[in-house]
């Protein structure tokens, strides 16, 4: 009876839930990540004065939890952003979320460089971070 496994070990020990990324993180990890203010990420889509506010206050609106855009947001003009994964978070159930760095919101389907100059992949110290995140906190740990 040796050979038998316990009742324990036969309990398979669950993965813990991966974090949920919520559109309205994504769109501040975009921003931050690209190290613009909210006024800057929305002065390419107001042409007149009287426009500013109201453009800024819908992207900083992006930006509060619970909110999920209606309309097709796509905020790439500004900064390095994909208005398909934007939709994916807001739309889909979070199994179906496509995986996106916790420290950036990066996904491996665009494009960015790490401080190296460097292609930017996910890192092999934690799966859950690219590896310009990575760099960037190794940086600040010194």
């Amino acid at each position: 009876m040796r050979d038998v496994p316990s009742l324990l070990s036969m309990l398979a020990t669950p993965e813990p839930p991966k974090p949920v990324m919520m559109p309205w993180d994504y769109v501040r990890l975009r921003r931050k990540s690209a190290r613009l203010s909210i006024a800057e990420v929305a002065r390419p889509y107001w042409h007149r004065p009287e426009h500013q506010a109201d453009v800024e206050r819908n992207v900083a609106g992006l930006e509060h939890p619970g909110v999920r855009g209606q309309w097709n947001v796509n905020l790439s003009r500004a900064m390095p952003f994909s208005a398909d994964v934007y939709r994916q978070l807001a739309d889909l159930p979070p199994e179906q979320h496509p995986r996106l760095c916790t420290g950036c919101g990066w996904d491996e389907f665009t494009s960015q460089y790490d401080t190296n100059g460097d292609d930017v992949t996910w890192s092999r110290e934690n799966e859950a971070l690219c590896t310009r995140c990575e760099q960037i906190a190794a940086r600040e740990a010194r």
